[in-house]
């Protein structure tokens, strides 16, 4: 079996990941009617994790989401997302106040004069940390759960890879959904990603003809607490 198993749990929907739009670092917004069903789905795939170490965001999302999922948690702020300083409710392709913001965060921080918040250095730091401390809570033999935001989420998830950060660019992430991090074969992988009950239990239970083409074929799917696979795989 897998070895310092940390478990990824990113916060349910709220008002804003249905728009899209950026967080401050300042807002604290609860979840949507469709946030909170998706965080009890939850449920039933983190009863393994009853006993394990929970760590939380202090974001009121994250802390709904865990408890709606059945988590008692302990919280660690250095778990919160991405304080990117835009203004409020701003989406990606919106101007800030007195010109264009860049918006690439996995690039560089958003350096004008209107947008100045965390750099992708000052978040990795930060990352690192909790890493570091689900590492020493995993050696004693529990496993972890960490119940954080999208974006800190992939920036983590890429640095236990041994992943530049702003590979995290290239992980997508649903609302309410599960990651699996452990050691396999020696080497930290990734076991499984964005498994989303309220996406992929909804599609599993459609017949393989009306989903044939718009989905990936359930084997191709490792929820986080599935077995890891009994082959040498190069792609988790």
């Amino acid at each position: 079996m897998p070895q310092q198993q940390i478990i990824l749990v990113r916060h349910a929907e709220t008002a804003w990941n249905r728009s899209r739009r950026y967080y401050t670092g300042q807002d604290d917004p609860d979840l949507t009617a469709a946030g909170k069903r998706e965080a009890g789905l939850l449920r039933p795939h983190l009863q393994a994790y009853q006993d394990a170490h929970v760590l939380c965001s202090p974001a009121l999302r994250a802390r709904r989401t865990a408890v709606l999922a059945g988590l008692s948690v302990d919280i660690n702020p250095d778990l919160r997302e991405w304080s990117y300083q835009l203004p409020d409710g701003h989406t990606v392709d919106e101007r800030c106040g007195s010109g264009p913001c860049h918006h690439d965060i996995w690039d560089s921080a958003l350096h004008t004069t209107v947008c100045t918040g965390e750099c992708l250095p000052e978040v990795t730091a930060r990352a690192d940390c909790v890493l570091d401390c689900a590492r020493r809570l995993t050696a004693g033999g529990r496993p972890v759960v960490l119940v954080s935001h999208g974006n800190l989420i992939r920036l983590m998830t890429a640095r236990w890879l041994g992943l530049p950060a702003a590979a995290g660019a290239h992980l997508a992430l649903r609302t309410a959904s599960l990651g699996r991090l452990a050691h396999y074969d020696g080497r930290p992988s990734l076991l499984g990603w964005n498994f989303s009950p309220s996406f992929d239990d909804r599609l599993l239970a459609r017949p393989p003809a009306a989903t044939a083409s718009a989905t990936v074929p359930p084997a191709q799917r490792i929820p986080p607490t599935a077995a890891p696979p009994q082959h040498h795989a190069t792609d988790a």
